[in-house]
């Protein structure tokens, strides 16, 4: 059984890690806000329809699960757009390594204002250490591919994106405590996220923004591959895994989507990272793996990953 849950977890990971590489492989016609929207719906459709068929038990929902709900909505709306944004501007390498690497900055950062948990000295330490690696990335000016130029506003957007997981990630253990199931809670921030993102992508094709491109096969798969296997079956694997394993073990094999995301750009893409690149990223791996055992949750509150 712990070998399977192992197994789901890498699984889970590692079809985090393609997300950036399939959006880029996508048709180039698409926006942030069109691919956004569309993820998100389709992932919480595919959470849903999971958890009706393998009927799940969760309980109801009351109005402290609705706020954190429409809390983690938000969240997962500002991450969509933040994180494919940020990836086209630095490329998808150091794109998921920022975004991957400041979500358990922010989280600390939550945990502390709104549960008035005492920040322990790895999360400062780790924190450093990251934005560290973040700052010689920008000064820099390289580290991803020739066809993507670092900038300040792609960090930036690499950084809303993990504030953004950061928020639904702390909302999604909120409401684990409150007895709902990691699937049925994750829907719920999802398709609260899909209606947050709805106009922005009604104002994109009202201004002219194609959409023949849905109706392609490169659209179709790359939709059905975010939509279906990174943002639904990939977080069901990762609950399945929570169930057996401890949630520091859960949390370190998803170190395994870093990797996957440079793996798959430098492998499908052709990215190649520069000297610099390359060690500013693994300093804000080393930040990130500091960050991540910062504190262990408790069993009845896991940190969902992205």
């Amino acid at each position: 059984m712990q070998r399977r849950a192992v197994i789901a977890v890498i699984a889970a990971a590692m079809l985090f890690g393609t997300t950036g590489t399939a959006r880029s492989l996508g048709p180039s016609a698409t926006s942030v806000w069109l691919v956004g929207t569309l993820r998100i719906a389709l992932g919480a459709i595919t959470l849903l329809a999971c958890a009706l068929i393998s009927r799940e038990r969760s309980a109801a929902v009351g109005a402290k699960a609705a706020r954190y709900i429409a809390l983690g909505g938000v969240g997962a709306a500002i991450y969509q757009p933040s994180f494919f944004a940020g990836v086209e501007e630095c490329g998808v390498a150091i794109g998921t390594v920022i975004a991957l690497g400041s979500g358990p900055m922010f989280a600390g950062g939550i945990d502390r204002a709104i549960r008035q948990r005492p920040l322990q000295p790895q999360w400062f330490i780790g924190t450093a250490v990251m934005l560290i690696g973040v700052a010689v990335l920008v000064m820099t000016g390289s580290g991803g591919s020739d066809d993507a130029q670092l900038t300040i506003s792609g960090v930036s957007f690499a950084l809303a994106a993990g504030l953004g997981y950061a928020m639904y990630a702390q909302t999604t253990s909120s409401l684990i405590e409150l007895k709902l199931s990691s699937t049925i809670a994750l829907a719920a921030q999802f398709g609260v996220a899909a209606i947050i993102l709805a106009p922005f992508m009604i104002i994109k094709v009202l201004a002219g923004s194609e959409m023949a491109w849905m109706w392609s096969a490169s659209g179709a798969v790359m939709l059905l591959h975010l939509g279906v296997l990174t943002a639904g079956v990939a977080y069901m694997l990762y609950g399945w895994g929570l169930r057996v394993l401890p949630v520091s073990t859960a949390v370190s094999i998803t170190l395994v989507e870093p990797l996957t995301a440079a793996g798959a750009a430098f492998v499908v893409l052709g990215e190649r990272l520069s000297a610099s690149g390359l060690i500013s990223g693994v300093v804000v791996l080393i930040g990130l793996v500091v960050l991540t055992f910062e504190r262990q949750p408790s069993p009845q509150a896991p940190q969902e990953n992205r």
